[in-house]
């Protein structure tokens, strides 16, 4: 399944390989929870946003950005990750805090130091540290009165978000810190630590742990377990996908039993080669062919790199490829095929809406715009051997002309324009408007 990671993707994103690669090793099936889904995708988008040209400058760079991200547990969740300050007013029946023992952050010096001073009639008054050279602040006693004094508000104001942390529980409360220590006591810990301003109350839990029959049965147990492997009994297959109501599309020529025209007489390489002729008329009529198109490398080439991303065997690929040439040979040099392709207009365009009382959804192969007259342009890349040309051009348009009203009328309704449709043919150069 990691292998879809790696394969060249000519149009997919990172984001969107990924997202194969999870669907491919069954990621939803062990999902218990709809918050689950959307947390999968938050990180989905967090690969899109940082992915450039399918693949990441920096790996570290996307772990930063992950650390970042903030995903709120569902309201049914039993465990609550939060900061002290977030804490207030909300009551838990169990708290832990952990990391007592690290020193708190610190704030940054600034430029100027003052300090306010409640005066008469609730004024204040401000003492300010005097600017100077770096010696001098530092050795001025209105400057280290001024650090002395906010260092001590900011230590009453941790003890306090520590009161208000440890006041949440209703149960129980767990207090998780370290500190160092010689062979048969704990040392006091960090100065400024949390910790220590609970160590009058917790120094003898501490002590108790350095007694030689806990240091003993300690030192063989591993910090880390490894989390447990839970593993499919059989492999995953995704369920299936019900198609949309009424899906019909004619690029490559490809049909279901249900549609109104059956393509059963359709040889193997024929339909192939219509997939390949269709998707070459699209990114020439969206112009997203970087060269000539009628380079003969570049052609054989792209339909090569097609056919393989199609799965289709190398023994087939010189026959395709000849035909696909062909195709677009006469696509070039026809001047109908050229005003077909370089004008104005839509490839591929899907649209979905109500045809006779059902839901219907199609595929335009080519929308032309020309001077406001709107065209629905049909390729079929059949081919005709012998006489009587006009006979068969006619027995292809009795067939596909209930096809074409179906996208004349959902067409109308999306662009409120009443389109001419016609079938154009690559090989015969023949280019026929339906009525």
């Amino acid at each position: 399944a990691l292998d879809r990671l790696l394969a060249p993707a000519r149009s997919q994103t990172l984001r969107d390989r990924v997202e194969d690669c999870w669907l491919a090793l069954g990621g939803p099936a062990v999902l218990r929870e709809a918050a689950a889904v959307d947390h999968v995708y938050r990180f989905f988008d967090v690969i899109a946003r940082h992915e450039r040209l399918g693949s990441l400058d920096d790996v570290a760079a996307l772990e930063a950005l992950l650390d970042l991200e903030r995903v709120s547990a569902s309201g049914h969740a039993r465990l609550q990750v939060m900061t002290m300050h977030k804490a207030k007013g909300l009551e838990f029946d169990h708290v832990l805090l952990y990391g007592l023992g690290r020193l708190p952050g610190s704030s940054r010096p600034g430029v100027l130091s003052w300090f306010d001073i409640p005066g008469e009639h609730g004024v204040e008054r401000k003492i300010i540290s005097p600017v100077g050279p770096r010696v001098e602040v530092e050795n001025d006693p209105v400057h280290r009165y001024i650090g002395q004094a906010n260092a001590a508000k900011e230590r009453h104001e941790q003890a306090r978000l520590l009161y208000v942390a440890c006041t949440r529980a209703r149960k129980s409360l767990h207090l998780l810190g370290h500190t160092g220590g010689a062979d048969d006591e704990p040392r006091p810990p960090a100065r400024n630590s949390l910790l220590r301003m609970l160590w009058p109350a917790v120094e003898p839990a501490f002590a108790a742990s350095y007694a030689p029959e806990l240091v003993a049965e300690n030192a063989d147990r591993e910090a880390f377990i490894q989390p447990v492997r839970r593993r499919f009994t059989a492999p995953w297959m995704p369920p299936a996908v019900r198609a949309l109501p009424g899906v019909e599309s004619s690029a490559g020529e490809r049909g279901t039993p249900d549609e109104e025209v059956e393509f059963y007489w359709v040889g193997t390489e024929t339909r192939l080669a219509g997939t390949v002729v269709h998707r070459w008329l699209q990114v020439l009529a969206e112009s997203r062919i970087d060269g000539d198109p009628r380079d003969a490398a570049l052609r054989d080439a792209l339909t090569r790199r097609w056919l393989r991303e199609l799965g289709v065997g190398e023994e087939l690929h010189g026959a395709i490829a000849a035909r696909v040439s062909a195709a677009l040979d006469g696509v070039l040099d026809d001047p109908r095929g050229r005003w077909v392709l370089e004008g104005e207009g839509h490839a591929e365009l899907a649209l979905t809406g109500v045809y006779d009382g059902d839901i219907a959804s199609v595929v335009l192969d080519r929308v032309r715009i020309d001077g406001g007259e709107h065209w629905i342009v049909d390729y079929k890349t059949s081919s005709h051997e012998g006489g009587n040309l006009q006979g068969f051009l006619d027995a292809e348009v009795t067939r596909y002309t209930p096809q074409l009203h179906k996208y004349a009328a959902l067409y109308a309704a999306f662009a409120g324009a009443r389109p001419r449709c016609a079938l154009y043919f690559p090989l015969l150069q023949a280019f026929v408007e339906i009525q």
